[in-house]
């Protein structure tokens, strides 16, 4: 598998395992009466799944740019804006002729 694609699967892995984690303390702490509104829907293992999916899929993306983010594959050294180039005398300002012409409101 490549480095990038490696590198993807490991942070969202992660972003998922830190979802259930938090779905968990949240049934466990009982936030909002949250154990109580899941456990009488009926369908309590489609309500976790759909929490910890929706978490999940938000932490695993925001993994993922945080390790874009702080990735050394960013070249910062060097010049920067125009590539280095001076211009025709190395750097020095050269006037430049600009008429100005005027015109009348309607």
């Amino acid at each position: 598998m490549p480095h990038a694609q490696h590198r993807y699967a490991r942070h969202a892995a992660s972003g998922f395992g830190m979802a259930g984690a938090l779905v968990g303390l949240l049934f466990w702490l009982d936030t909002g009466q949250l154990r109580q509104i899941v456990a009488f829907s009926g369908n309590e293992w489609i309500a976790a799944a759909v929490m910890w999916l929706g978490i999940g899929s938000v932490f695993a993306g925001l993994k993922c740019v945080i390790a874009r983010i702080d990735s050394d594959d960013d070249d910062d050294e060097g010049p920067r804006g125009g590539g280095g180039h001076r211009g025709p005398q190395g750097g020095q300002m050269i006037p430049i002729r600009v008429e100005a012409r005027w015109r009348e409101r309607r």
